[in-house]
């Protein structure tokens, strides 16, 4: 007689029908938190990442290639995806057509968010039910950190979208083995983690984790499923490399090969700022979420271990989380936007803890209890968007219509940080310059960076003289001082030359 493959463990509480209040409450409550995001999209100030993003990407529309032609130390995926849309706006036009175009690099980001949402449902819903998917997708959405990142325009967000997708290829592939062969998800959650990767290198830090449950994996299979499974993960490992490599070579083939390995990843690894205080600043506004995420990981190891049929996909999980929670002790700078992908996992094992909790009461009383039991945890994510509503930067949107209202199209403008060059030509390959990359800066390369300035082919005909540029030192200040002229000692406009 065959062997019987055993099934997936019964889930902590019976699954609702999507008829059921608990479940129209949840998915009521995800769309809600979702579309109050709508608010803040035209009002709330730029991140100095937003405007950087957006400048490389116009850039590359004008046709210049990242590390080539430009700096840049970000994967290049996010920039060539933004830089398709710019044929649609007049964002170097006017003022009021660069903020059309931000606002819908900000909506794109909107959408993605949307999309992640759903594909953090199917990841919540292996080896679980609907109710227990549907927590995951509004614990995820309703993460302050994750608010405030999602709706900006930056990388990390079709990176959390793609890592997303890798999980959900990867503990579908875990848990169903030896039903059904593993390689071929596998494959593609390897494909996802690179593409992730390729939007943001920061993805890397999933793989330390990653590889650990892999590895457990593979060892508890023993002899007769060690070839297979050790096979699969090779696999994985090439579904990883395929996007990394492919794009590796398309930058080769145009001679940026060298520099998109050393901006990316060299360059990254020996950056010289270090800032963890955005830690606490997120274990503060998640609380509710680490302790039911806490939970959650206890009842997956207890599952795990009288669970006979071994699934490995909580395995994967918990050792995925642990790797990225090491990596805040690595990374240089662990921002807020860092922390999308540990929270990620932390609300898939807090909505089984939760779960693990409604199972308690008496099964009449379930649905209520899970809907008493998540509306507090709705009282954060308020708080949260309500203060994204009106948290506008009155000064920053000035700055921007006067650089828009003071230059043509075509005329070069240098800033630091500020980021009122945004879709305009920079004179230098640098199209910012803050502190942390100063620090990084050798004397050389920070005089090459000062002739090109100077030069009076490629000179800025605005310069905005923040503090970062202040920071280049008497040179730069002398230059800026002799050539150029202001009312308010921010914006120097390059006087014109003298009479003979």
């Amino acid at each position: 007689m065959k062997n019987r493959v055993p099934g997936p463990p019964a889930p902590a509480s019976a699954p609702s029908s999507w008829r059921s209040p608990d479940v129209l409450f949840l998915l009521a409550a995800i769309v809600v938190l979702l579309l109050a995001r709508l608010p803040s999209i035209p009002v709330r100030f730029f991140d100095p990442d937003e405007l950087e993003h957006a400048r490389a990407a116009f850039s590359v529309w004008k046709g210049l290639l990242p590390y080539r032609d430009f700096f840049e130390h970000h994967t290049p995926w996010y920039h060539f995806l933004l830089a398709s849309f710019f044929r649609w706006f007049s964002a170097e036009q006017s003022f009021d057509g660069a903020m059309h175009f931000l606002e819908f690099a900000r909506t794109l980001s909107l959408v993605l968010t949307g999309a992640a949402t759903v594909v953090m449902f199917f990841v919540g819903r292996v080896r679980a039910h609907r109710t227990v998917g549907l927590l995951a997708a509004l614990f995820f959405v309703g993460q302050p950190v994750i608010i405030q990142k999602t709706v900006e325009i930056r990388p990390d967000v079709p990176a959390l979208l793609f890592f997303l997708g890798g999980l959900w290829f990867v503990v579908r592939g875990l848990d169903d083995e030896p039903a059904a062969r593993p390689h071929l998800r596998l494959f593609a959650g390897g494909a996802c983690v690179g593409a992730a990767i390729m939007c943001t290198q920061k993805m890397v830090f999933v793989l330390p984790g990653a590889a650990l449950g892999l590895a457990l994996w593979v060892l508890d299979g023993g002899k007769a499923r060690f070839g297979r499974r050790a096979g699969a993960v090779l696999l994985l490992g090439a579904g990883v490399a395929l996007p990394v490599l492919v794009t590796w070579a398309l930058f080769a083939l145009q001679g940026a090969g060298r520099q998109f390995v050393f901006d990316n990843f060299l360059l990254n690894a020996k950056w010289k700022a270090r800032v963890n205080r955005h830690l606490f600043t997120t274990m503060e506004t998640s609380a509710p979420i680490l302790a039911l995420g806490l939970l959650g990981a206890v009842r997956a190891v207890r599952t795990f271990r009288r669970d006979r049929s071994r699934a490995y996909g909580d395995v994967f999980l918990l050792c995925t989380l642990a790797g990225l929670i090491a990596g805040i002790w690595i990374v240089p700078i662990a921002y807020r936007q860092y922390f999308l992908m540990p929270l990620a996992i932390l609300c898939l094992l807090a909505a089984k803890g939760l779960d693990f909790l409604v199972a308690l009461a008496k099964e009449g009383r379930r649905v209520w209890v899970l809907v008493l039991a998540t509306l507090p945890l709705l009282i954060l994510p308020g708080f949260e968007l309500a203060s994204s509503a009106v948290d506008h930067d009155a000064q920053q949107s000035a700055r921007l219509r006067y650089v828009f209202e003071h230059t043509r199209p075509g005329d070069r403008v240098l800033d630091g940080w500020l980021g009122t060059a945004v879709f305009r030509p920079s004179s230098v390959p640098y199209l910012f310059m803050h502190s942390e990359l100063l620090a990084m800066l050798t004397e050389q390369e920070k005089a090459t960076y000062l002739d090109a300035v100077e030069d009076a082919q490629t000179r800025p005909a605005m310069i905005v003289l923040d503090d970062d540029l202040k920071a280049l030192g008497p040179r730069f200040l002398r230059f800026v001082q002799q050539h150029y002229a202001t009312d308010d000692g921010l914006f120097y406009r390059l006087a014109p030359p003298a009479a003979p």
